[in-house]
């Protein structure tokens, strides 16, 4: 048997309203920036201080080479007029489809399992936290329900050489946030097909175009058609709620 330990660590920063401590904001001020950036560096800065201190108490506590980090976030940064962020080369940012808002940093630090600076390619998702954790801590996974990651240990431990056991990916967003509407995507190797419930089929190759400039809808139909199938089939053995045409609606139009 062991002792170990779980912290979630959730900052409200960096998000709107962009509010910051005014000594730090001063500093960035002093550099140049204009106010809304200087306060934007200031909150950056408070997560970067935020987080120097818990690595320096399991310093202290002499507990850092044997403590699992993960430092990610929920979402690209917001996406509007005005807006302090800058997601390229992706496009877009927060609630949107693209690459821009929902693709984050994931960055680890596992002493002795982890091999410093190694860069891993391979996509992963917030779903993979829960069963990761748990096999880093020698914890089998419940049974009693369904598990929608997976490990990454043996892929951490590889350095990113290990390929997961994953071909695809998949986000679900019914919800009305931007246009064209609600959303499903699914990504298979390169390819990245966009679902707009209200709107048309947009394909991406990621590899080729990780700005998403380019929709290959057109000219690889039957690639929209495979990925679609793929797609609707997972979510409906998920039973998520799918978006249906609203009759009352469709008659106001």
């Amino acid at each position: 048997m062991f002792e170990c330990f779980f912290l979630h660590l959730a900052h409200y920063a960096v998000h709107t309203p962009i509010q910051a401590l005014e000594t730090e904001t001063a500093k960035y001020r002093r550099q140049g920036k204009n106010e809304q950036n200087a306060r934007y560096a200031a909150m950056v800065q408070s997560v970067d201080d935020a987080t120097k201190r818990v690595m320096d108490t399991l310093d202290e506590l002499k507990i850092a080479d044997r403590t699992l980090i993960i430092f990610t976030s929920d979402n690209g940064g917001l996406d509007n007029g005005g807006r302090p962020t800058d997601n390229a080369p992706l496009r877009s940012g927060k609630g949107y489809a693209y690459e821009g808002g929902i693709r984050v940093p994931f960055i680890v630090r596992w002493p002795g399992v982890v091999k410093p600076a190694s860069v891993s390619q391979q996509p992963v998702c917030s779903i993979d936290l829960f069963p990761t954790i748990l096999a880093a801590i020698r914890t089998p996974l419940p049974t009693d329900r369904d598990i929608d990651g997976l490990s990454l240990v043996e892929h951490l431990k590889s350095a990113g050489s290990k390929p997961l056991d994953r071909d695809e990916l998949f986000w679900h967003f019914p919800h009305y946030r931007h246009a064209p509407g609600p959303y499903s995507i699914i990504r298979k190797a390169n390819h990245k097909l966009i679902k707009f419930y209200d709107g048309p089929m947009e394909l991406y190759d990621l590899e080729n175009d990780l700005g998403e400039q380019h929709n290959l809808a057109t000219t690889l139909p039957d690639r929209v058609n495979e990925l679609d199938r793929i797609l609707m089939a997972a979510l409906k053995k998920m039973g998520a709620k799918i978006p249906r045409d609203n009759p009352a609606f469709a008659r106001k139009r």
